[in-house]
Order: C-alpha cells, then structure tokens, then sequence
C-alpha cells in the first residue's frame, strides 16, 4: 500500500478524510438545499449537524414502485421482487456488518446509513444469481456491502458468484474492508474492465455508479454491454443526469426501463435509475 493510501487510512479512521472535511462548510452544505430548491429553515438540522455533505443516503417513500421496477428489470414476478426488496431490511447479520463499520465513525457517517435505492441493487441480484458483478464507483462501500450480501446468500442456494468494483479513490469501500467474494480494484474502470472481463465469465449485473459524464458512462456501458449474459442487466444509478444507458440500449438491441425515487424525510428530492436488458 502506498503511502498516501495509508495516509488517507489514518485520517479517515478519525473523520479528516478529505472528502469530508467538507460537513464543516455550512454554507457549502446549504448552497446544496438551495440547489434544489429546498427550505434552509426546515433544513437546518441536515446543514448544521448531518455528516454527509454529499452522496446522500436516505430512504424510499416508494420502494413498491422499486419493487416493481426490479420485477421488470430482472424478469422475476412481482410477490419474489418486493420480498427480495424487503430483505436486507430484516438482514441481522448486514446490520451487524454496518454497524461494525461505522462504530466510532460518527462524526463523518450515519450510524445507519439507509440502503434506499441500493436495495434493488441487491434485489436483482438475488435474483438472478449470476457469477459476475461489476460495480463502478464504490465511495464509502454501502452498495458494496450489500451486494456482497446478495452474493453470500446466492451461494447458500448453491449459485456462486463475485464482485469486482472500480474506484480511482484508495481510501473507498470502508464499510466492507475486505471480503473474499470481492475484488476492488483502484483504478477507472474504462481501464481495467477490458482485463476483467476477457478473464471471467459473462456479465450478469453491471452497475454504473461513478464519474456522471455522458461519455465515461458510455464507455463503461460499452464494455459492459459487449460482454453481457443472456439473462443480464445493466445499471445506471444516473439517469436523471444523462441518456448514456437510453442511448447504449437503443444501440444494442436492449429494452430500457427507469425508476424514479421519491425520497422520504430528506430535502433531497430523488434522481433516477435505469436498468436495460434483453427484450423477454
């Protein structure tokens, strides 16, 4: 490990990671309620004393429609979707994990982060079982974690499969640590892709979660698409940003569908995700 990545350990083990400092620039973090054109007097509590100055976790006012977006994005029915939506909420040992991971973290994480829209993440997984995840942009680990999750309990069902995620940030994925179904790799995903996917088998769930540009996620998706399995599904966790995972679909063939979330309790007010897949 690198200097700087131990370096970036120390101080992420006290709260100074860099990425953090800013929950102490108010005003940086109440530009962010006006932005979207929230109350700063009804916000106050999130401006003065909330540790996420981004990335926002919060939770679903409509995770039945979630539910029925994973029915269609994975091809399962409806009663199977919402069940497997519904489990990670009741998971012991998943919030055993998280709160493992956050104790004495306080200053710069919930001590519960929600799972919200992840949640479908690890749904589809669930159920489609397939041997390979790949997940770009990892951030703190919570989508990591509970993908990991997903695949542990797919194992148990007798289907075996692994995660390897992209993060160009060394000091990403803390929640997980490490985990023997999970490979992270510190690098663009643009550059490392070519080699994971030559080696392993076919892409059964492709999530893109990191740099929101049109044309980094559409360079992700190409890579990904080239090497998606019969039943697979591709994920953007950024449709309302741009049309790259629309545009992919279109290109290859594939039906696209897109959520939107409502968020519950939050000032934020929710984005979009896609998924695209085989036509079924």
């Amino acid at each position: 490990m690198s200097w700087q990545a131990s370096a970036r350990e120390r101080a992420q083990a006290i709260g100074l990671d860099p990425r953090y400092v800013r929950r102490l620039r108010w005003i940086s973090k109440a530009a962010s309620v006006h932005r979207v054109g929230a109350p700063i007097r009804a916000n106050l509590r999130f401006i003065l004393t909330d540790p996420e100055p981004a990335n926002f976790t919060y939770e679903l006012a409509n995770e039945d429609e979630l539910a029925a977006w994973v029915a269609d994005a994975a091809g399962c029915k409806p009663a199977l979707a919402a069940r497997l939506i519904a489990e990670p909420h009741s998971d012991r040992e998943l919030a055993a994990r998280l709160r493992r991971a956050t104790a004495g973290r306080r200053l710069w994480t919930k001590t519960a982060p929600p799972f919200g829209r992840r949640v479908a993440w690890y749904a589809i997984t669930r159920a489609l079982k397939p041997e390979l995840v790949i997940e770009t942009g990892v951030h703190d680990g919570l989508g990591s974690l509970l993908l990991l999750r997903a695949l542990e309990r797919n194992g148990q069902d007798g289907a075996h499969g692994r995660l390897v995620s992209f993060d160009i940030n060394p000091a990403a994925g803390w929640f997980v640590g490490g985990h023997p179904l999970w490979e992270l790799r510190i690098e663009a995903a643009v550059d490392g892709m070519p080699e994971v996917l030559a080696d392993g088998p076919p892409l059964g769930v492709f999530i893109h979660d990191s740099l929101h540009s049109y044309e980094n996620e559409r360079s992700e998706l190409e890579f990904a698409a080239a090497r998606l399995a019969p039943s697979g599904v591709l994920i953007t966790d950024n449709a309302h940003g741009t049309r790259a995972l629309a545009d992919t679909c279109e290109e290859h063939g594939l039906r696209y569908v897109e959520f939107r979330e409502r968020t519950l309790g939050h000032f934020y007010p929710g984005g979009a995700m896609g998924a695209g897949m085989q036509l079924r």
